[in-house]
């Protein structure tokens, strides 16, 4: 299937100011406009035409009564021939998915009806055969006004129709002249009323249709303006991982997914960032955070862990699922991962820019629990500065939180 370009809410807006005498979109529009509602009109006919089938041949009545010395011609052209036209129509439908050949179909649904309407009316001398032509004028308004095929096809089921009417009229020997002139007139009347008619509600369809697509378009943008706004709330824009407020938010997302799992924190700040600042430039020192983060995030489990800018040149990594043992060795890929980036720092112990890690863990993520296994990591992360920096220290595990807030027993405390 042949993708459809995109519409714009300026094409829109270009649409409905614009004046165009042929009611056609300019593309892309009218690629949509026709493949939703060629959809929709199918769909239309196919629960008309049952109806019309009924409708057509309560007719008959009318032919008893009015052209009763041409009824065998009427049960004919009811039944063996227009009747299994009609059938035939509602059984291919379906299968058609091209609009010019629905459009063909319903087209010959009228004509053949008018043509049989003539065909009784030609065969009948009866003194009230001149009111049975005018089921033509019925003929006409059904095809032009309910089936509503494509604006050509109706002009030219027009144009067929009176022709057709005004040639069987002249060549009847019992109608005057006065009769069939007047017949003509209504007939051409009606094609007028039924084609403007037509025209109108093909206009009112496009308008609605514009303005919907307009409301579409505008609620669309406004909801991919709200999830930028909602992005751009929750991710630092220097190192695209999660910003505080977007850590804090996947924690609370987390929590009722691997409550009583355990999960451990880790608390990362680049040692002597400052001094880094000063002697680099913030310039570089942006770059030098850009390049942090992405080792980060390169080192833990995507779309499992969570990796975020805490603050400043601070990170910080939730690992849902790991023990304080399983969270070390993640601990420590990071540092050797940052470390090996090599990354000149004139003021630091290690001629390199280096991170210290501080460690913790706990039982059962919760907005109560997070809390304190980050205080706990950011506390070891403390002791590892303190202890020489570029090195991973871990808080023993934290302790779960009674029912009134407090801990249960003290946070040991290993090396």
């Amino acid at each position: 299937m042949t993708q459809q370009p995109a519409i714009t809410l300026e094409d829109v807006n270009r649409a409905m100011t614009a004046r165009r005498r042929d009611l056609s979109f300019p593309e892309p529009i009218e690629q949509h406009f026709a493949a939703e509602m060629d959809a929709r009109r199918g769909r239309a006919v196919r629960r008309i035409l049952p109806r019309t089938l009924v409708i057509y041949n309560a007719f008959i009545i009318g032919d008893h009564l009015l052209t009763p010395d041409a009824v065998m011609v009427s049960w004919i052209v009811h039944f063996l021939v227009v009747t299994p036209w009609i059938i035939a129509v509602i059984l291919l439908m379906p299968k058609i998915t091209t609009r010019l050949w629905r459009d063909l179909l319903v087209a010959s649904l009228p004509l053949s009806i008018v043509a049989g309407v003539l065909a009784v009316f030609a065969m009948s001398r009866s003194p009230f055969a001149e009111h049975y032509q005018y089921f033509v004028i019925v003929a006409l308004l059904y095809g032009n006004a309910v089936l509503r095929p494509s604006l050509p096809l109706t002009l030219a089921i027009s144009a067929v129709t009176v022709v057709a009417h005004a040639v069987v009229l002249a060549l009847h020997p019992a109608v005057p002249v006065v009769v069939a002139v007047s017949a003509s007139a209504c007939l051409m009347v009606a094609s007028y009323v039924s084609l403007a008619t037509n025209a109108a509600m093909e206009r009112d369809l496009r308008r609605l249709y514009l303005m919907r697509l307009s409301e579409s378009l505008i609620a669309s943008d406004l909801e991919r303006a709200a999830a930028d706004l909602h992005r751009i709330a929750l991710v630092d824009p220097l190192t695209g991982l999660a910003n505080r407020r977007g850590i804090d938010a996947r924690a609370a997302a987390l929590s009722g997914g691997v409550d009583g799992g355990p999960f451990a924190v880790l608390m990362i700040d680049v040692d002597r960032f400052k001094s880094f600042n000063d002697h680099y430039g913030h310039p570089e020192g942006d770059r030098c955070l850009a390049a942090v983060a992405l080792a980060i995030r390169e080192s833990v489990c995507g779309g499992v862990d969570v990796a975020g800018r805490y603050g400043g040149e601070e990170f910080l990594v939730l690992l849902p699922g790991a023990t304080l043992a399983e969270a070390q060795p993640a601990a420590e890929r990071i540092r050797r991962a940052i470390e090996d980036l090599a990354l000149p720092h004139a003021a630091a112990e290690w001629g390199v820019v280096s991170v210290s890690i501080g460690l913790a863990a706990a039982d059962g993520l919760t907005p109560e629990t997070f809390p304190p296994v980050v205080a706990a990591a950011d506390a070891a992360l403390y002791v590892a500065k303190q202890a020489g920096r570029n090195r991973v220290h871990a808080a023993g595990q934290v302790p779960p939180i009674d029912t009134a807030g407090r801990r249960s027993r003290p946070v040991s405390d290993a090396a």
